[in-house]
């Protein structure tokens, strides 16, 4: 009878749909428990995101699952070493989770692959590029535009910036993180935002509600493609805006760590591009 008792208890455990690991893991990850580095809102989509459709489109879901089936799934053909390193990232983390939470007996991930990737290099827009936009760009993608080029905001802090948030000196962010950092507000920003109503500064034009970061790397991305310049996004603003604050400071790296709101130079050093000419420079000094 005891046996029997014990039986039910556990069907009616698996029967709870109420049970899902997926979203616990994702509030430990927001919480930032136990030392682990919190989540923003956009890891949190991306991992949900990918976690999701790992877990529906392999047979035994993520936790019933062998290595050879997840590896399969992460290692499909076509995908770049970048995806894949990533993706094992985002399940290694899960599963280890799972481990430590009883939900699995054994990490399954750990004889996943560690995938090399090269580098990340800055991908700054051209200024002769950044000026035809300017010219052309319609609102409110140009100001979302001239916040990541001239304030070097990510998607995220255009989405949560207020037009109480900027004054013609200092523009205050909440950023990744949930940091809030102060950056100085360049001319060109200051003339598109003062005149501007209280509120969101982005606003979609059909829900009449503020715009998420998704919406605006989308929309910025479309109108760019319209204006001729396929392949360009906002974040190639924020590594322009990197590039030239480290020229303009004298190559003050801490500077533009400040400015771009990292937690290490290492992160700042990747958006920082060197042009041709000042390396040809450098040699011919010798």
């Amino acid at each position: 009878m005891i046996a029997d008792a014990q039986d039910q208890e556990q069907e009616a455990i698996m029967d709870d749909t109420d049970i899902d690991p997926i979203r616990d893991y994702l509030l430990f990850r927001e919480d930032g428990a136990l030392g682990i580095r919190p989540l923003g809102d956009n890891s949190l989509g991306h991992y949900e995101a990918i976690l999701r459709r790992m877990d529906i489109e392999l047979d035994g879901g993520i936790l019933g699952s062998s290595t050879d089936s997840i590896r399969a799934w992460i290692c499909r053909p076509g995908r770049s070493a970048a995806t894949r390193s990533n993706y094992i990232a985002i399940v290694r983390g899960y599963v280890r989770w799972a481990v430590a939470n009883r939900w699995v007996d054994y990490d399954v991930t750990v004889w996943l692959p560690n995938v090399p990737t090269p580098p990340a290099r800055p991908k700054p827009w051209p200024e002769d590029a950044l000026a035809d936009i300017r010219a052309r760009a319609a609102m409110p993608w140009a100001l979302a535009i001239d916040l990541s080029s001239y304030g070097g905001l990510r998607c995220i802090e255009i989405s949560r910036l207020d037009r109480e948030h900027v004054t013609e000196r200092v523009t205050r962010l909440w950023g990744k993180g949930n940091k809030y950092r102060d950056v100085p507000t360049h001319p060109n920003i200051w003339e598109r935002v003062q005149h501007m109503p209280a509120g969101p500064l982005m606003v979609g034009a059909r829900t009449k509600k503020r715009m998420t970061p998704n919406s605006i790397s989308v929309g910025v991305r479309q109108h760019l493609k319209a204006l001729g310049y396929a392949g360009f996004h906002n974040h190639m603003g924020r590594h322009r805006f990197g590039t030239r604050t480290y020229q303009t400071s004298g190559h003050d790296i801490r500077a533009v760590q400040e400015l771009l709101g990292h937690s290490s130079i290492a992160t700042s050093q990747r958006y920082v591009d060197v042009a041709e000419g000042a390396l040809a420079s450098a040699v011919a000094a010798l």
